[in-house]
């Protein structure tokens, strides 16, 4: 009995130490201890009606955070595909058509998804500061009936 108990430990402990050491190396790390969500304040975010105000003045960057395949299933008219997940990657090809003094809305779909929160954050990062968080808008966008295109 004492042996087999020994033997369970001893392959525990060596699957557990496996498991860490892969994790290490791994690209895709599940970090040990989840990081705290930032604190958004209210005014980072813009209503519905604000952000259809601001997409009919023309002078606002909209920012799909969604993958690339979301987005060619269809996006807000006119808006650009910054992906969060690859911010870095697509990132030089938006730079451009930005203005740091212009408002930019950057979104996803649904209310728990927080992809247009990481762009918001890298944006501010790169020194952006009208940066504005429109909150479950790719269904709230086609719900209100506004404008939307599809394909890149």
């Amino acid at each position: 009995m004492w042996r087999t108990v020994q033997r369970s430990l001893v392959i525990v402990v060596a699957s557990t130490a496996l498991g860490l050491a892969v994790n290490a190396v791994s690209p895709r790390r599940i970090p040990y201890v989840a990081p705290p969500k930032p604190v958004i304040a209210d005014s980072e975010f813009i209503s519905l009606a604000e952000a259809h105000k601001l997409w009919n003045s023309g002078g606002a960057f909209f920012l799909d955070a969604r993958a690339p395949a979301d987005y060619a299933a269809g996006h807000i008219a006119n808006a650009f595909n910054l992906p969060a997940e690859s911010f870095t990657e697509h990132f030089p090809q938006v730079a451009p058509f930005l203005a740091e003094k212009s408002p930019v809305v950057c979104y996803c779909d649904g209310v728990e998804c927080d992809l247009s929160h990481q762009i918001a954050a890298q944006l501010r990062q790169q020194g952006f500061k009208n940066v504005h968080i429109l909150q479950n808008a790719w269904t709230e966008w086609i719900k209100a009936g506004y404008p939307v295109n599809t394909g890149t």
